[in-house]
């Protein structure tokens, strides 16, 4: 009876460890599919600039997997300290923004295996009295993906 308890303990222990991986991974811009793929966002903006500097966020959206990523869609929200002074983005993509509002639509039909997305953003700082941007973050919808959902956010500190 004993070495029933503790094979069940084992297992649920394990069964634990997996789900705290997996929650690990989305909130680290990772996630596995329900068809197995590895979809991944990095976010690549400066750690630091000075106040009215120019720099480049880059957002890549990366299928890490064997098979096809389609139908993803992804939303980069940009905080008010930043200024967008030009966006590009890989071909195929449809872009949307309505003028005025902080974040940019993105519409990818489809990532093969070992495909990236690039999509990058010219900008200007202009942090006021605050000593970092608010969150630039991104969202990506796929409907495999657990939760259907993938995030990662990141920010620029003022540089002195």
């Amino acid at each position: 009876m004993r070495r029933n308890s503790i094979l069940t303990f084992l297992a649920m222990a394990l069964v634990l460890g997996a789900l705290l991986t997996t929650a690990a991974c989305k909130t680290s811009g990772m996630a596995m599919t329900s068809r197995g793929q590895l979809f991944k966002i990095n976010i690549y903006a400066p750690e630091r600039l000075a106040e009215g500097a120019e720099g480049n966020i880059d957002v890549v959206l990366s299928n890490r997997g064997v098979n096809n990523v389609q139908d993803i869609l992804a939303d980069v929200e940009i905080p008010p300290q930043v200024y967008v002074l030009d966006q590009t983005n890989d071909r195929g993509m449809t872009v949307m923004h309505d003028p005025g509002s902080p974040v940019w639509h993105f519409s990818i039909p489809k990532l093969n295996p070992a495909e990236d997305a690039h999509i990058r953003f010219k900008a200007r700082t202009a942090f006021g009295t605050l000593s970092e941007t608010g969150q630039i973050s991104v969202t990506a919808w796929q409907k495999d993906l657990p939760g259907d959902k993938l995030f990662r956010k990141t920010t620029i500190g003022l540089q002195r």
